[in-house]
């Protein structure tokens, strides 16, 4: 399945980083979803964050 949203540790997961800088990433992309006390992470955001960081489109 291809979710556009995760948990936090689903992320770390994905991305091959740890939740500090998982969380930094997030911020930084903007991609911090809270609903209540959950706190998700928009992959699509971490995605073209990621992708500008690297210089492709």
């Amino acid at each position: 399945m291809n979710c556009k949203t995760g948990r936090i540790s689903d992320a770390c997961i994905r991305y091959g980083v740890g939740i500090t800088s998982m969380r930094n990433i997030a911020r930084e992309a903007g991609a911090v979803v809270r609903i209540g006390r959950s706190y998700l992470i928009n992959y699509s955001r971490v995605d073209a964050y990621m992708d500008s960081l690297s210089g492709e489109e």
